[in-house]
């Protein structure tokens, strides 16, 4: 794609929750901020919060109470029924929708027809998107779209906490994948995110390269030396920015979340810490002193 047609950022993660009212406390605790938004999306029959943080936001997704109708809501049930808390998606971020739906089609992937998508605020007060989504079969089982912001952003969140201890950003995003080729094939080459690293881990018997986009790393996790195998990708985890990792684990562990001592990363000039929630996402707290 050229640089007109192109994805210029993660534009947000969406997570899939059972019960919206308790995840969006928890992630306020677990972030350090009050959220941006509450609200629904009336078409699809989901109930949303979301966290605007530096590089991009974070949405809490859940079915309305009324029976899902709309594929998406059909699909979050399915998914919620299995488990109660998951990344669900990835979204995309263009400033030419169309073009960038012409530039992916000519790169051999199925694209929806863009649509019109309306969110409705608690408070009354509208966004409106434009958005496409990608064939799951040519994406390897991610569920991956394309979005626009046509009316109204998402606000940054405010720090309810000391900010030096609260998530300012997205560090990166994990999908695991059986075939590093065919990941790649589609992530650095027909979306056109640029590789930045790739290291091998032979401890851990993996090999992990990291894509980067609009500040967000997008990183492929793929086994070391295995065979292509047929399961394709998932995504896993994510990692949040914190300015002091330590201080970070006093304040998440004092707002009676479990969450491991901080340590070294395996990235230069980085401290991490797992959080230890049962049903939550996979989750570290990350400061790179680097950025």
């Amino acid at each position: 794609m050229s640089a007109v047609e192109s994805f210029t950022r993660v534009d947000h993660l969406v997570i899939a929750v059972r019960d919206l009212d308790v995840a969006a406390r928890a992630y306020a605790s677990l972030l350090g901020l009050r959220p941006s938004w509450h609200g629904m999306h009336p078409a699809l029959g989901t109930r949303n919060v979301l966290f605007g943080l530096a590089n991009c936001y974070l949405e809490l997704l859940s079915p309305a109470p009324t029976p899902p109708r709309h594929p998406v809501a059909v699909a979050l049930g399915e998914l919620l029924a299995r488990k109660p808390e998951a990344l669900f998606a990835i979204a995309l971020g263009t400033d030419t929708l169309e073009a960038t739906a012409d530039a992916l089609r000519a790169r051999g992937l199925a694209v929806a027809p863009a649509t019109d998508l309306e969110a409705v605020a608690d408070t009354g007060r509208i966004r409106r998107v434009r958005t496409f989504a990608i064939a799951r079969e040519q994406t390897r089982g991610v569920t991956v779209f394309a979005i626009t912001h046509e009316r109204g952003d998402v606000p940054r969140a405010e720090p309810s906490v000391a900010p030096a201890t609260a998530v300012s950003a997205v560090d990166h995003v994990v999908l695991f994948s059986d075939d590093l080729d065919g990941a790649l094939r589609l992530w650095r080459d027909a979306f056109a995110i640029p590789e930045r690293w790739r290291r091998e881990f032979p401890e851990r018997g993996t090999v992990n390269v990291g894509l980067r986009l609009g500040g967000v790393t997008i990183e492929l996790v793929a086994p070391l030396g295995a065979a292509h195998g047929e399961r394709g990708e998932r995504l896993w985890g994510v990692a949040y920015r914190v300015a002091d990792c330590d201080a970070a684990v006093a304040r998440v562990r004092a707002a009676g979340i479990a969450v491991s001592e901080a340590r070294v990363g395996l990235a230069p000039a980085t401290r991490v810490a797992t959080v230890k929630w049962t049903d939550g996402a996979p989750t570290l707290l990350l400061q790179n002193d680097r950025q």
